[in-house]
């Protein structure tokens, strides 16, 4: 699937930033992640404000993804923008860490209740069984 970034001012009120679910006031500086959906006619749009978004999408390969219409902008707008991704972009790497501690510990703590819960049942199931083994079902 292709995607692009697109940056621009916000035509109107009606779009809610995907970050914060807030409106998006016109004229203000909207960053877009863009799907492209070949076959299906239309393109999947995620508006964020500049300050809400906190990731840089990556490409099929792990490559950078296009961002378009910034010359679109005023100079000092471009300059925003360009700083924002700049910090995403030294940041990002410590936050995923933070993140993949985190993910580690939530996967050990599901493979522990999920031992804990195959215990269980296998403790049930062989009580069932030995219910219908003294009742004479076998």
């Amino acid at each position: 699937m292709q995607q692009y970034l697109e940056v621009g001012y916000a035509l109107s009120n009606r779009v809610r930033c995907t970050g914060c679910f807030q409106t998006i006031v016109k004229n203000e500086i909207r960053f877009g992640h863009v799907f492209v959906a070949p076959g299906f006619g239309y393109d999947k749009k995620h508006w964020y404000h500049l300050t809400c978004l906190k990731f840089m999408p990556k490409g099929d390969r792990n490559q950078d993804v296009a961002l378009i219409n910034i010359h679109g902008l005023r100079t000092e707008d471009q300059k925003k923008v360009h700083d924002r991704i700049e910090f995403i972009k030294k940041n990002n790497g410590k936050k995923l860490m933070k993140e993949c501690k985190l993910l580690e510990k939530q996967d050990d703590q599901c493979e522990y209740i999920k031992a804990d819960k195959d215990i269980f049942s296998t403790f049930i199931k062989h009580m069932k069984h030995k219910e219908r083994k003294d009742l004479g079902e076998f």
